[in-house]
């Protein structure tokens, strides 16, 4: 399907902050840095939060806000030079930076308080690193803040507008109700799965003020959280696959060519000229762009069609990220998304009650079924006009389910139950054409397998990597090779293989080494564990391929039975790190729970992608919980200490304690700070 999303990501919710804390006797500012420099901002009021989120984001992330702030508003170029003047163009053309600054002419109250405090404590943290950081990082402003809200909300469907998914991606989550739960509350696990750098690399923080306590993730550049957890509640999401935007052939009117028809009434068409500057050979330079709009959007270049994107210039986000942080429990969370202020997202969320729910979340505009909506379709056909967007009450959705559990990885959502709570039948493509994953089968399987689930049990399933079809595989190869009459120690180191794919695993290399040999070996793993027969070409082709694996893995200088950590690596400045999990290379997007990849470089597989934050969250009312971990640190500042001080961890599916609750003037491991305005 055209808007097939494998890639999970992300969005608007809470705020986020790092690094320094205050006190003082007004507006008291108490930021407390644990022993990974994850902060948690103490603070009355919600502007004094947000300053101290600025200050302490942009003490460690000073140039990657600043970058995601020129990217937001297609001003790429005037960093990166001409190369980016393409993108710039296509984003200056949706408007984006027009509408945030449109918005932020109209903001008020708190709202407009917040973001402006924001940006006045990450610029009181620019102006400290003077002569440290790029010139152009800076000054902030609302406009930047508003630009990247816009821009995250829209970015999947940019991406598959772009054609630049990368395969394989998406997220994991799973609740499981107090029912189901050996402590007798809910627990929630969070694992959304993005690439560990750029625009979308998390930033961990914690934010206390007198209306709510939130622990969770954002990402640089934007005060508002995306997933986590107060103090009563717990959220988070992966991507689902709702159509967000469409293509329009456009008509235009014969007898006088300013003119199109938007589904059979002519209007005009909005003609500007934006200016797009670029630096080149260190001078800044301008171009000029001629943009025409229509009442969809703007027209694509080389082609009669205009796109439409259904969350851009809707800024319910602002106040729904708010809403979800105060609410008191499950049923206030789920009206906190009524007006749809994420563009998407399946959204599993728990509270201290025990309960837990789904909600398939999309703005996702009413659409005539007759058409193909996966195609261009006639701007000028009244039946093609976009009908109101469909509500959450219409949209899958299910609470405190019969099975006591919810799981969701990029999976359908009448999967997410267990059960029959949400209907299989009747969606139109338009809204869901999912169906189920590896990573969902398994973390079903494991779900299931006991009436009662702890946090131990919670913790090892969210890091589970045994390799999807690997056991039958083996046993087919053993079959295989049985028929030869002779003996084979390449076999030998497969059997003795726990078909896991954790970085002291002996064989989880010579396998993917296998798989890579020949592009026919995933489709021939996944017969194997339907029970389908082999012929014999195709055994004969699966033993070549078993030793070209072991020959190729020779050349590199490692031996078969190499341990999977010896290959399978991330890399943050100078530091290599062994790192657990596993996507299968060639097709089907055949992954373990842990999904970590990247390119292969250098004999090994440097992972930039997978899981990008974990989190379990134990809804204890008399306490809650939270355990969490990042693929890399906090900070995105190759000279910060915190750039990879979590690496290691990560990489052995270990997590760390996130202290919600423990933070306090007094508490012992925790470095504080105290700002003043």
């Amino acid at each position: 399907m055209r808007k097939s999303y494998h890639f999970e990501l992300l969005f608007a919710l809470l705020l986020s902050i790092q690094g320094c804390a205050a006190h003082a006797q007004n507006h008291a500012i108490q930021v407390f840095r644990d022993g990974y420099g994850v902060p948690t901002i103490v603070a009355d009021r919600l502007p004094d939060a947000f300053f101290g989120l600025g200050y302490a984001m942009a003490q460690d992330n000073a140039v990657q806000m600043g970058r995601n702030f020129k990217q937001a508003r297609g001003r790429v170029a005037e960093v990166d030079g001409k190369s980016a003047l393409l993108t710039d163009g296509f984003l200056r053309s949706l408007g984006i930076e027009e509408l945030a600054e449109q918005k932020a002419q109209t903001l008020t109250g708190e709202m407009k308080d917040s973001i402006q405090s924001f940006c006045d404590g990450a610029n009181r943290a620019l102006a400290e690193q003077k002569g440290k950081i790029p010139a152009w990082v800076g000054p902030f402003t609302p406009v930047d803040v508003l630009s990247m809200a816009q821009l995250t909300n829209a970015s999947f469907a940019l991406l598959d507008i772009g054609r630049q998914l990368l395969p394989g991606m998406g997220s994991n989550q799973f609740a499981i109700s107090a029912k189901r739960s050996a402590t007798g509350h809910a627990i929630l696990s969070i694992d959304p799965h993005l690439p560990w750098d750029g625009l979308l690399a998390w930033y961990e923080f914690g934010l206390e003020t007198k209306a709510f306590r939130f622990h969770g993730i954002t990402l640089a550049g934007l005060p508002f959280g995306v997933m986590g957890h107060t103090d009563r509640v717990a959220w988070c999401m992966t991507n689902n696959d709702p159509d967000l935007f469409d293509f329009f052939t456009v008509k235009t009117n014969p007898d006088n060519a300013k003119q199109y028809s938007y589904h059979g009434e002519w209007r005009d068409f909005e003609e500007k000229t934006v200016e797009l500057r670029y630096v080149d050979g260190g001078e800044m330079k301008t171009q000029k762009q001629r943009v025409r709009r229509t009442a969809w959007g703007p027209m694509v270049p080389f082609r009669a069609q205009a796109v439409a994107l259904s969350m851009l210039g809707s800024w319910e986000l602002l106040d729904q990220s708010l809403k979800m942080a105060a609410a008191k429990d499950a049923k206030e969370l789920r009206e906190a998304l009524r007006p749809l202020g994420f563009s998407m997202w399946n959204i599993v969320y728990a509270d201290t009650q025990g309960h837990i729910g789904y909600q398939y979340n999309g703005r996702v505009p009413h659409r005539d079924t007759s058409f193909d909506w996966n195609k261009p379709v006639p701007g000028d056909d009244p039946r093609t006009k976009w009908g109101p967007l469909w509500t959450i009450d219409e949209l899958p959705h299910a609470e405190d389910p019969k099975s006591g559990l919810l799981v969701n990885a990029n999976s359908a959502p009448w999967l997410t139950t267990l059960g029959d709570e949400i209907r299989r039948e009747g969606w139109p493509a338009y809204v869901t054409s999912y169906g189920s994953t590896t990573r969902y089968q398994r973390l079903r399987s494991l779900l299931s397998q006991k009436p009662k689930l702890g946090l131990d049990y919670a913790r090892s399933t969210a890091t589970d990597t045994e390799v999807p079809y690997a056991k039958a595989t083996v046993s087919y190869l053993t079959a295989a090779n049985a028929e030869t009459h002779t003996e084979d120690s390449l076999l030998a180191t497969l059997r003795k293989w726990d078909c896991r794919a954790d970085v002291d695993s002996r064989g989880t290399a010579l396998y993917w080494f296998m798989l890579r040999a020949d592009p026919k070996m995933n489709g021939l793993a996944v017969r194997a564990a339907h029970g389908d027969t082999w012929t014999s070409e195709e055994k004969r082709a699966a033993l070549i391929a078993l030793h070209k694996a072991a020959e190729d893995m020779r050349a590199l200088g490692l031996p078969p039975d190499a341990p999977w950590g010896d290959v399978h690596v991330s890399r943050r400045g100078p530091t290599t790190t062994r790192i657990s999990g596993l996507l299968a290379p060639g097709p089907g997007a055949i992954a373990a729970v842990v999904p970590n990849y990247g390119p292969f470089q250098g004999g090994k597989i440097v992972c930039n992608v997978g899981s990008s934050f974990r989190m379990i969250v134990h809804l204890d009312p008399k306490r809650v919980e939270s355990w969490s971990i990042l693929p890399y640190g906090e900070s995105q500042d190759p000279q910060n200490p915190h750039f990879g001080d979590q690496a290691a961890m990560f990489g052995r599916g270990a997590y760390k304690d996130t202290h919600f609750g423990s933070v306090r003037p007094g508490a012992t491991g925790f470095a504080r700070v105290v700002l003043t305005r």
